[in-house]
């Protein structure tokens, strides 16, 4: 169940999406034909040791290659019309983390997206987002790969972002740069879960598969709506309480949020939260005796921002705890995700829930829509 689980989060999961296409508009010349193209780069870089047991195990850059497949798709009709066109794509990455007998070597396929910052008909430049599974061939063992406190499993969960940038040197081929943060972790579903960062700058090569030069379209603003609606969801999620506590516990939360729309591509929202978190007595360490399953509820309230494309939308919530019989660690508590209309009524949704900003439990679930007011402006 456990792999299940961190498949299907983290195939669509996402983390933050607050990055907005910035460039001044010209004259629309056309919907262009869809565009498709095959990027190929190597990494270089550094390990960034963000735990102290880290630096002394560190021996040696960071090094990979990464692939990606990716579609300009321009639809007037579509959601990507206001965030610019932004380029939707699969990619592969492979990385070195500095210590091959302790850390291993680390492979990730996710989805991605590319939001341009500038384009013009050769050169583009653009920020990457891109979520998805990871898988690293030397975790933690208890005996055999002790000094591995960075993972506790082999399926993990790959987050990258970027400044990308190319060039159109022929027809069919740009040459391409980038600068990215790529982090790898499994989401407290298997300890340890201190996860690995690197910082590494590529260069590479793109083919286009059309001699087609980038457009420059005009920007459209999103409408503005002032619809409002209440959705209620229950969730599902498991995690392992510490390094040496092996048992895996059972989590969940019952969520109602409040959405006010401002356009059809953002919302915020407000709600309340019931937490039920298996692991938390000895997730705590401030907790040293068994605590009854009734008494691991955390109680909170929230507010977030939910950013919208067509039937699926990624959110951030920032929470805080209200009530509770055992103190969490920090008062605050985020959860990010991503949540698609199934039906009108009906939402899924897969979120990652964590204290302060480390991670707790994956999520998953699904939601009841109760629109009760929709008007455009």
């Amino acid at each position: 169940m456990k792999d299940r689980i961190v498949v299907i989060v983290f195939l669509v999961l996402g983390c933050t999406i607050a990055a907005r296409a910035q460039f001044t508009p010209v004259s629309e010349v056309g919907l262009p034909p869809n565009q498709q193209h095959v990027t190929v780069l190597y990494h270089h870089g550094i390990v960034i040791p963000h735990h102290a047991n880290m630096i002394y195990f560190i021996d040696d850059f960071s090094r990979g290659f990464e692939v990606n497949y990716g579609l300009w798709r321009f639809d007037s009709d579509g959601w990507q019309q206001y965030y610019n066109y932004p380029e939707v794509g699969v990619g592969f990455f492979y990385n070195s983390y500095g210590n091959p007998d302790i850390y291993g070597q680390g492979m990730a396929i996710y989805p991605y997206l590319h939001f341009p910052i500038v384009r013009t008909p050769r050169f583009t430049l653009k920020n990457k987002v891109s979520l998805g599974l990871g898988y690293t061939n030397n975790p933690f063992e208890p005996e055999e790969n002790p000094w591995n406190q960075i993972f506790g499993a082999r399926l993990n969960a790959y987050v990258g972002f970027g400044l990308y940038s190319g060039f159109r040197i022929l027809d069919n081929w740009s040459v391409y740069g980038s600068a990215s943060v790529n982090h790898m972790s499994n989401g407290a579903i298997r300890k340890p879960n201190n996860g690995i960062n690197t910082l590494t700058f590529s260069v590479g090569t793109r083919y286009h598969f059309l001699d087609d030069k980038l457009p420059q379209l005009k920007k459209h603003d999103a409408p503005k709506v002032n619809n409002r609606d209440v959705q209620i969801f229950a969730n599902f999620g498991r995690s392992q309480a510490n390094d040496y506590n092996f048992n895996i516990y059972n989590s969940g939360s019952l969520s109602i949020n409040h959405l006010w729309y401002r356009s059809v591509k953002s919302a915020w929202s407000a709600g309340i939260d019931a937490i039920y978190f298996g692991a938390a007595p000895y997730a705590y360490p401030e907790n040293n005796e068994y605590v009854p399953h009734i008494d691991r509820m955390f109680y909170g309230v929230f507010g977030g921002r939910h950013w919208i494309m067509g039937k699926t939308s990624l959110f951030v919530q920032m929470g805080v705890y209200v009530y509770s019989k055992i103190d969490p660690p920090q008062p605050v508590y985020p959860r990010l995700g991503i949540r698609h209309n199934i039906t009108d009524s009906l939402v899924a949704n897969f979120s990652v829930k964590a204290s302060f900003f480390r991670s707790e439990f994956m999520e998953f679930g699904i939601g009841y829509r109760i629109p009760y007011k929709e008007n455009s402006l």
